[in-house]
């Protein structure tokens, strides 16, 4: 879940704000402001850039602080306020609904009940919007994860609504290279003004492909730029992104730190991208291993061959699926003469060439991945 709301967050241990701003930085949540005491909320909350969330630690002396907090709720009705508390006693919780008060999170923190506390308060205020995220990731260098994650995006984009790719190869991605594009602005450009990032800012920094009518975000320019994309940052640009678009599609590596870990977590489907050999095998595993230990649900990994060809291939297929506990996806033909003349030309093969048997291929793999939204769009 990705959403884009400002919050201030009120907590009496300097050591547990920052946690928790770190923790609803992961959801998209952005803190514009940590006190320590509830004592100069209220004049916080009647200047101009009001919260749409304020979360209150009462501990620890809960009635006492709610107390100080009881006429907040009816003054400030547009704002949702969230209590949380290691106490959890029915004449408190009475309290606090007698109050106005949406949300009791007990703690430590339910991750689950509080990401579906924080899509309520998201679709209260026009977020409600999700874009299907589509997280591409190679088991090696290679095996042609670019091609599958440009394809599909541009698949998505002609046959599916609006569509976004972002290039989070933040070194190596060659996304605007594959669509012969150069972008004025790159993600580690939409890092700087993370803070202040809306639809506005965000429809500045993407480049339309003309043809397809794909947004891209491309990697930075010069390599020590990746040192200024940060995790805040990239939750708060999938959140912007998440209500903008349809579908969002990630072109991404075999990383399980702080960004694409935060990718791996939200994004509806992870598809890794491997060919039938037993290295890119080795790796499937190893990730699929991290994947399950991270806690992602087989449903939302999806296995998917690339250069498959009938004959000649060093590993089984029923062997990989065996290995990884998974059935394979899909299976993407080998052809190098279209896959190769796309690359130097600037133009996904299923525009190029969009009767080869790849690029069909790659269209009902786009199909596969979009399953109801892209049944309700034809």
């Amino acid at each position: 879940m990705y959403v884009s709301l400002n919050c201030i967050t009120i907590d009496s241990d300097s050591t547990n704000r920052q946690e928790l701003a770190n923790f609803l930085g992961r959801f998209g949540v952005h803190v514009v402001g940590q006190f320590a005491g509830v004592d100069q909320l209220g004049h916080t909350l009647s200047g101009q850039g009001a919260p749409q969330l304020v979360i209150i630690n009462l501990d620890p002396n809960p009635h006492d602080t709610l107390k100080k907090v009881a006429n907040l709720p009816r003054q400030f009705p547009a704002i949702t306020f969230f209590l949380m508390s290691q106490t959890v006693d029915a004449s408190l919780l009475m309290e606090a609904m007698h109050l106005g008060i949406k949300e009791f999170i007990p703690l430590p923190i339910a991750e689950e009940k509080f990401s579906s506390a924080i899509e309520r308060v998201a679709g209260s205020y026009g977020m409600g919007k999700k874009a299907k995220i589509i997280h591409v990731v190679p088991t090696m260098g290679g095996v042609g994860s670019t091609t599958v994650a440009c394809n599909v995006a541009a698949s998505f984009a002609k046959s599916a609504g609006r569509t976004a790719l972002l290039d989070m190869d933040l070194i190596r991605g060659g996304v605007a290279s594959y669509f012969n594009i150069r972008p004025r602005y790159t993600i580690a450009d939409v890092m700087d003004s993370a803070e202040k990032l809306d639809q506005q800012l965000l429809d500045n920094a993407l480049t339309l492909h003309q043809s397809s009518k794909l947004a891209i975000l491309a990697r930075p320019d010069l390599p020590e730029d990746t040192q200024r994309v940060n995790a805040p940052g990239f939750a708060r640009l999938m959140g912007v992104l998440g209500r903008m678009f349809d579908t969002v599609v990630l072109d991404s590596l075999m990383s399980i730190d702080p960004i694409y870990s935060h990718s791996i977590q939200q994004a509806d489907l992870n598809v890794i991208v491997m060919q039938l050999n037993v290295p890119s095998a080795k790796n499937a595993e190893r990730f699929v291993g991290a994947l399950r230990r991270m806690g992602i649900e087989s449903s939302k990994m999806k296995i998917v061959v690339n250069r498959f060809v009938k004959k000649g291939w060093d590993i089984e297929p029923e062997e990989v699926e065996r290995t990884l506990g998974l059935k394979i996806s899909w299976m993407i033909p080998n052809d190098f003469k279209n896959a190769i003349a796309a690359i130097n030309f600037g133009e996904p093969v299923v525009l190029r060439a969009p009767r080869s048997e790849m690029s069909t291929s790659l269209m009902e793999l786009t199909t596969l991945l979009g399953g109801s939204s892209m049944k309700k769009a034809a």
